[in-house]
């Protein structure tokens, strides 16, 4: 009888443990998405010395403008990143830039997408802690009100 117990204990453990990695694969990710909006290759460089900092952020990409792409070529890249993402956080680098304008286009568009401007490393670890107990509407003024309070004048 004990081992039937032990040998079903293990069997629920490794049905748990098989969720957990499958889940956390990026195209299976159970939490906000964030997709880093930005000229040139700044996003891609920004996420590796997060993690450099922080660890390995799951459930992030970066999706680059460079001058040889097209609005439209950059738009459908973005329809891709965001099509199978049930929450998606859009952080940009330049307010007015053409990847915020199109971040903000994207938020009235579709209700379970959400933009911020103004990126830094500091908004990218915020929106990953974040994001595990927040999402929407909420992750965002969240993330406002965390990152405008790590703006500091360093001489006084």
């Amino acid at each position: 009888m004990g081992q039937f117990f032990i040998y079903r204990w293990f069997q629920i453990m490794k049905q748990c443990i098989s969720e957990i990695l499958y889940n956390s694969k990026e195209e299976n990710c159970m939490k906000t998405k964030i997709i880093l909006l930005t000229h040139g290759g700044w996003g891609e460089e920004l996420l590796q010395s997060a993690q450099m900092v922080v660890g390995k952020i799951e459930c992030c990409e970066t999706l680059s403008l460079m001058p040889e792409d097209s609005i439209s070529n950059y738009m459908q890249r973005i329809d891709a990143a965001i099509e199978n993402a049930e929450n998606v956080l859009l952080l940009t680098d330049l307010a007015g830039g053409t990847p915020s304008n199109i971040a903000g286009v994207y938020a009235k568009k579709y209700g379970t997408v959400y933009a911020v401007c103004g990126l830094n490393m500091e908004m990218l670890i915020c929106a990953d802690n974040l994001r595990n107990t927040y999402y929407g509407g909420e992750l965002v003024d969240k993330i406002e009100i965390a990152v405008k309070e790590k703006i500091l004048n360093l001489k006084r």
